[in-house]
């Protein structure tokens, strides 16, 4: 065969074998990872349909079950495709949704919601601990100007403005159990209601500054007692009811106020 020949049999075999090569390499590249789950996304699902179902749903009236469906549907979908790990909660999110949609007695999805939260808690998925120890005082200054114009002081009457919204604002922490629902709360926002996300307005610090400085107005001031001093990671998921079952009525003015 002559050199001009073989010159041309072998262009031809590598014109040929070219479009072969990327669809070879593709084939063999691992996929792409899937995102975790939003698991403190899904903990604020569970606690805004535990905590406004019923309230919203009271005397019959259904009109924001929407937007909290759509709160859940969001924390779904952040499940991705299921897994092992996965498909368990999917289907019990699922028939969470149905519930909603169905508007089942407002105790039976309140129960069912506060055991889905509790499993959730006990797997040790909720690892959002606060980046450093939160400081009062910063979160009282944070509070005045992001959630002052709509909630009022914390212990004060409404401000003017929130007579034009529907439903009113509540006071920050009267319903929420622990810091880290009320850092949930700030993050995320609300459903149906005015209350906005501050996921991006606030840093993560400044939030968790605001939820532990509520918690710590609910008292008042501390008297002081042997009592000893908490992380903040782990005073994050105590309820003042925690607080009282562990170190006594009464301890939750000083455990609020002295952590580290």
């Amino acid at each position: 065969m002559s050199l001009t020949c073989r010159g041309a049999l072998v262009l031809a075999l590598l014109s040929f074998a070219a479009p072969l090569v990327p669809a070879a390499c593709t084939t063999s590249r691992p996929p792409p990872p899937t995102a975790k789950p939003d698991w403190d996304r899904i903990a604020f699902a569970l606690e805004l349909v535990r905590d406004e179902y019923g309230e919203q749903s009271e005397g019959g009236d259904f009109s924001a079950v929407p937007a909290l469906v759509a709160v859940l549907d969001g924390a779904r979908g952040t499940l991705g495709a299921p897994t092992e790990e996965t498909r368990a909660l999917a289907a019990a999110l699922g028939e969470l949704r149905a519930s909603l949609v169905g508007h089942q007695a407002a105790r039976t999805v309140s129960r069912t919601s506060a055991r889905l939260l509790a499993d959730l808690a006990k797997s040790g998925q909720l690892t959002r601990r606060p980046p450093a120890v939160p400081d009062l005082r910063r979160g009282a200054a944070a509070y005045a100007v992001a959630c002052v114009p709509c909630h009022g002081p914390p212990h004060g009457p409404l401000p003017p403005a929130a007579a034009h919204m529907v439903p009113p604002p509540p006071t920050p922490s009267a319903t929420l159990a622990t810091p880290y629902e009320l850092f949930n709360r700030i993050t995320y926002g609300g459903a149906g209601t005015a209350m906005p996300s501050f996921a991006d307005a606030l840093p993560e610090r400044a939030r968790w500054d605001i939820a532990f400085y509520l918690f710590a107005e609910r008292w008042p001031h501390c008297v002081p007692r042997s009592l000893p001093t908490l992380a903040a990671s782990d005073l994050a998921y105590l309820s003042d009811f925690d607080l009282w079952q562990k170190y006594g009525w009464g301890s939750a003015p000083c455990l609020r106020r002295n952590f580290r």
